[in-house]
């Protein structure tokens, strides 16, 4: 601009003059514009949009970004002896696990230890959304505001069903899936469609006829196990409002198979025992569970992720690891897991 000016009046520019100074801030602003124009046509197109204007793409589509969702499960609050009255557990009494980066979770229900027994279960939920309240049995045994009488506390089974956010990708997924699979009221993509729709449901399957002429079968889990009672009977209401004249369309949690790992590790340098077993046992449960219901799972993409987790140089199955395929009604699931590291 400088240059153009300087070439039409026919005189120079002082750095410091008022017209040079004008002629920056235009040019500034300028830039502004057409940085600001560049983004907003990013945000016009799925494949490119993001947070909020991508929101808007897929309520164009009739999907909806899916929301965090708690762990949930059962924690079990102990006495040693027996006493003459109940002890109440009020609801949002906080347990916790016993790790450097502790786990919360509170009861969603109030309870109480009746006189002459010991022990009662109470239905918690993790204190924050996400998979990281997805543990296992036995590792919440720290009571945080327990009543004074509680002298232990442990989660006997499993808590289950958090999920993280959908993410952008996750979503534009779905977006890019409902122009290439046309939902008709009738065809699988019109249930899955439904399926997917409902928070605490990460996968679906759908299955004509399993009950004979006239039937739907909808297969559905979280993203690393089972959906939980209420997502399942959530989508129930939904499909059975949705569903066509004259089908039967029932909602499922897919079967769980379990898949086993047996392999042998070369370790790169720098990395201890513990670390391989650790990122490799955390890869092999990540593409388990990105395998979906009815899908096959196969050595070689398991083999990248264990590469990809950059502690390895070189992997050798055991003898009994093979591909697996599932039906339309079945999902993996991590089985148990043999690493030896050489």
């Amino acid at each position: 601009m400088k240059l153009r000016y300087e070439q039409e009046s026919g005189s120079t520019i002082d750095e410091v003059s008022e017209t040079a100074i004008r002629l920056k801030v235009l040019a500034g602003e300028i830039y502004s514009a057409q940085v600001n124009l560049e983004w907003l046509k990013n945000q016009m197109f799925a494949d490119t949009a993001s947070g909020e204007y991508l929101d808007k793409i897929a309520e164009q589509r009739g999907l909806e970004r899916k929301k965090a969702v708690k762990a949930q499960g059962e924690i079990t609050f102990y006495i040693s002896q027996p006493v003459a009255h109940n002890i109440i557990i009020p609801m949002g009494t906080v347990v916790a696990t016993d790790d450097s980066s502790p786990i919360r979770f509170c009861t969603t229900e109030e309870e109480e230890i009746s006189a002459g027994n010991t022990l009662v279960s109470v239905y918690a939920e993790a204190e924050t959304a996400g998979r990281s309240g997805n543990i296992v049995a036995g590792k919440a045994t720290v009571g945080v505001s327990v009543p004074t009488e509680i002298e232990s506390v442990e989660n006997r089974s499993d808590f289950t069903g958090g999920e993280e956010a959908e993410t952008d990708s996750e979503l534009r997924n779905r977006i890019r899936a409902s122009y290439i699979n046309h939902s008709n009221g009738t065809n699988k993509a019109y249930y899955e469609s439904l399926a997917l729709s409902v928070e605490g449901i990460a996968k679906a399957s759908v299955v004509a006829r399993a009950r004979g002429t006239g039937t739907v079968n909808i297969y559905v889990c979280a993203a690393n196990g089972e959906a939980d009672s209420t997502a399942i009977q959530k989508l129930q209401t939904i499909v059975s409002r949705e569903r066509e004249l004259n089908v039967d369309a029932k909602v499922f949690n897919a079967e769980a198979v379990s898949y086993d790992l047996e392999v042998s590790l070369i370790a790169k340098s720098g990395y201890s025992d513990d670390e391989v077993r650790t990122a490799c046992t955390y890869a092999f449960n990540n593409y388990i569970n990105s395998i979906p219901i009815g899908g096959k799972l196969y050595l070689s993409a398991l083999g990248k992720a264990l590469l990809e987790t950059g502690c390895i140089v070189n992997y050798e199955y055991g003898s009994l690891m093979n591909n697996q395929a599932l039906s339309g009604s079945q999902r993996f699931k991590p089985g148990t897991t043999e690493i030896t590291v050489v």
